[in-house]
């Protein structure tokens, strides 16, 4: 019988393998028994950070696991023939039939969530593995143990270029824009000045990096800040950075706090020291922000063309604009000269902006 299954799958995959491939350039990074995801192009394997990740969309590809997402609610519901995880999609933890919250961080990858796989595969009896294929790249598999092939001989099958052409991670699926993209932020500006600051920025989107301690001060301008295309992270000052644990519970509390309040959270932190200097909190993406702008550096030609021109030429594309009284006088001037450079575009930090 099992020589039967595995001649029928093979079969199968060279049937398959005569039809274009679901990934980009015809190379598939994430498999799922003994076959290519068929939406792989869209949501590959991701490696980042040191870790492997899995859009939370395929364990739904199993038919002893059921896969429900409400993004609207905040949550997923995982059902397998022994339990259920319960999965908050805002703060990275999961419950289960027995009541047990654990950690289970999330991240985003283009608007898809992703999700480090072991939790999940213990829970429901799948296996999850790694090799590099022809062309030298990681490819991944998810298997529920009723496949007929080795990952070898799936990979053999579905073939794979060693000529190391570069490999497109996804297609595109929605409009872009040309440009370099910076980002502005304001660096724990003070709860009354917030709504001139946004007035003086005008369209240009930026980040308001707020203590974690202190959130409940800016209740009610943060639905401003969201309502005006700006978004929240939360600025680490010296004591965060000499405690990052203690650090991580007041990030956990200001994200209670503001999912209470309007449904969001944040999963960034911004610091004015250099990137290699900033301790790493898993679950949070870091940030560096070095060049701060105050007003004698505004009306200075020189050090604007600095922030604007010769730092994204160095790869530096965040900068923060000090708020004080003297500083906001200059913005518009400052943003008038901001969009003389046509090729710039500001917009608020996120997971996959730039690190400083």
């Amino acid at each position: 019988m099992k020589f039967f299954r595995r001649a029928a799958a093979l079969l199968l995959c060279a049937v398959l393998c005569l039809l274009p491939l679901s990934a980009a350039d015809g190379r598939v990074s994430l498999y799922v028994g003994d076959r290519a995801w068929n939406l792989d192009s869209l949501m590959p394997f991701v490696e980042s950070d040191g870790k492997q990740l899995l859009p939370l969309s395929v364990f739904g590809e199993f038919a002893d696991v059921t896969l429900t997402v409400s993004e609207p609610l905040g949550s997923a519901l995982l059902e397998g023939k022994d339990g259920w995880l319960s999965l908050s999609l805002n703060f990275g933890t999961c419950l289960d039939e027995q009541g047990e919250t654990r950690e289970l961080p999330l991240y985003r990858y283009d608007g898809e969530i992703y999700v480090e796989p072991s939790l999940l595969c213990e829970k429901f009896s799948l296996t999850f593995e790694t090799t590099y294929a022809a062309d030298g790249y990681l490819t991944a598999r998810l298997t529920d143990g009723s496949e007929a092939l080795t990952f070898e001989e799936l990979l053999a099958v579905y073939g794979g270029s060693d000529s190391g052409a570069p490999v497109a991670l996804k297609n595109p699926t929605r409009r872009t824009v040309e440009g370099t993209f910076m980002h502005p932020v304001m660096l724990v500006p003070a709860a009354a000045s917030v709504p001139q600051l946004i007035r003086l920025l005008g369209s240009h989107s930026t980040t308001f990096a707020l203590d974690p301690a202190e959130i409940e001060k800016y209740a009610d301008v943060l639905p401003q800040i969201y309502a005006s295309g700006h978004t929240v992270a939360y600025f680490a000052d010296a004591g965060a950075l000499a405690s990052p644990a203690a650090f991580e519970r007041e990030m956990q509390t200001a994200n209670d706090y503001l999912f209470a309040l309007l449904g969001k959270t944040s999963r960034i932190y911004v610091s004015t020291e250099l990137t290699r200097d900033i301790p790493s909190i898993d679950g949070y993406f870091k940030k560096s922000c070095r060049m701060n702008l105050v007003a004698d550096d505004l009306s200075s030609e020189r050090m604007v063309n600095i922030a604007l021109s010769e730092s994204p030429d160095y790869g530096i594309f965040n900068f923060s604009l000090s708020s004080d009284a003297d500083t906001r006088a200059l913005y518009r001037g400052f943003f008038t000269k901001f969009d003389t450079y046509t090729a710039l575009r500001a917009m608020p930090m996120t997971e996959a902006s730039a690190d400083r």
